[in-house]
């Protein structure tokens, strides 16, 4: 009852923090508006604040919801969360997360768009079945992996329009401590084990919105 209690809450949590930053959002997107209607661009050296969701997450049940600021020239901090308490079609495929995973990125440009180099750390909890004999959850519940990679996208717009689309990859390292189950309705502990994963460990095709756009600098 209390693991059932304890993903509600982080549902809530990440629900919340969704409704929030697109509450945000639509609350700066009418105040910047002139009488004309034409947005209000902010001044080079502002710092820069977007919110997004990574599409690619959508198809396997995981809800998620980030925020990006950009304090300086060519650095920016991006914050995303992830979270699924869902099944797939049946009991025995799952994909359950919570995670974070935070990242510092590297510019070419010094205004969010174009070529970015990011390094990402990766933290969360998770329980999944693929349909096979078992099903794969962090150790007691009490052991979420957490591990770091480095990873390249690529950010364009859509005109002048505050809307953008990311896209990239990432390759990391994760250390999993880890019980097995039966792969069953209330299926019993099978063993336990320890793993090092290497290779893939982040994909976005991601859907941003520029709270505050952050100007591109030109040299005199």
């Amino acid at each position: 009852m209390m693991h059932v209690q304890l993903k509600v809450t982080h549902l809530k949590l990440l629900v919340t923090l969704a409704a929030a930053l697109f509450l945000c959002s639509l609350s700066h997107a009418q105040t910047s508006v002139r009488a004309a209607g034409s947005p209000v661009e902010s001044s080079p050296g502002t710092i820069g604040i977007a919110v997004k969701t990574n599409a690619l997450s959508l198809p396997l049940l995981i809800l998620n919801a980030g925020v990006e600021i950009q304090p300086f020239d060519h650095w920016s901090f991006n914050i995303p969360v992830y979270y699924s308490g869902f099944n797939w079609i049946s009991e025995n495929r799952k994909f359950r997360v919570l995670a974070f995973q935070p990242e510092v990125r590297y510019w070419l440009r010094n205004d969010s768009r174009g070529l970015f180099f990011n390094a990402h750390t990766s933290f969360g909890w998770y329980n999944v079945a693929f349909g096979g004999d078992y099903r794969y959850q962090d150790h007691a519940r009490k052991s979420p992996t957490f591990g770091g990679g480095l990873g390249i996208g690529y950010k364009t717009g859509f005109g002048q329009s505050r809307w953008g689309l990311e896209f990239g990859l990432g390759a990391g390292v994760l250390p999993l401590h880890y019980d097995y189950y039966y792969n069953i309705p209330n299926g019993r502990l099978a063993g336990e084990d320890k793993h090092t994963y290497r290779g893939p460990d982040q994909a976005f095709l991601t859907l941003t919105y520029s709270i505050v756009k952050r100007e591109k600098r030109t040299r005199k």
